[in-house]
């Protein structure tokens, strides 16, 4: 959950601050020692490879046999990056449908998500639905007390809004409205969502991320969601295009 894993975030990166406040003390003192050692070092590591260069012209049989599992460990290595690489390139999602992961926020389960979504135009707006899922969670305790619940059920919906006009319009991403095929109308939750000012200039685009809370039902039984946005609206406040309400099935 982006949001709230953004709020319990804040202690972390405090922590992580002091903690480079430390490391910068402590390599403060630590500077004048490595100056001290540094010839003493290098006179070492000197030796050290003049002695390495002489064994290996001594031996280039074992120095050949070296490099060959040097090179056999590096194809190894490419050839892990390179599956991992492709089971990501797959869907392009770390959490597949039915896996649970956890984080700061808690354990969350994903139940169903939808990522090929058709682009939404109306009037100069466009909007792109990056992905919408439904899902669950236990929550950690600070986000528990938070959201005043120890258990969370909900609809997230990524996306991406342009303004490709020529002019200053309003429209609203932010103030979507669902229904759930469980019988749920929604509004997104304030507190976890992103918010996306309503007042578009010329040529911008803005992303967030939206949850709608369930309150009746469980996520794993939302089979699918209806969307509606209000028509994007000019400077007069007259309608610049349609309104928007499409159907989204898992």
């Amino acid at each position: 959950m982006k949001k709230s894993i953004a709020l319990l975030s804040i202690s972390t990166a405090l922590v992580l601050s002091a903690c480079g406040n430390a490391d910068e003390e402590n390599n403060n003192t630590a500077e004048a020692d490595n100056v001290n050692n540094s010839a003493e070092e290098n006179a070492v590591e000197n030796e050290e490879n003049e002695n390495n260069n002489e064994a290996a012209e001594e031996d280039p049989e074992n120095n050949e046999e070296d490099n060959e599992e040097v090179e056999e460990s590096e194809n190894n290595m490419n050839a892990d990056e390179e599956e991992a690489a492709d089971e990501m390139a797959e869907d392009g999602w770390e959490t597949e449908v039915g896996e649970t992961v956890e984080n700061e926020g808690g354990t969350f389960t994903l139940h169903a998500r939808q990522d090929d979504i058709d682009t939404i135009e109306t009037g100069p707006v466009v909007i792109d639905i990056e992905q919408v899922n439904a899902a669950s969670g236990e929550l950690a305790p600070d986000l528990a007390e938070m959201m005043e619940t120890e258990e969370l059920d909900y609809v997230q919906m990524d996306l991406t809004v342009e303004n490709t006009g020529e002019e200053d319009i309003s429209f609203y991403a932010s103030q979507a409205t669902i229904a759930t095929s469980t019988g749920e109308q929604l509004e997104s939750d304030m507190w976890l969502s992103d918010y996306i000012d309503g007042d578009m200039m010329a040529g911008t685009s803005h992303s967030g991320s939206f949850f709608f809370v369930l309150e009746n039902s469980n996520a794993e039984d939302v089979e699918s969601v209806r969307i509606t946005w209000s028509a994007p609206s000019n400077e007069d406040f007259e309608d610049v295009g349609e309104d928007v309400d499409i159907e989204i099935e898992f």
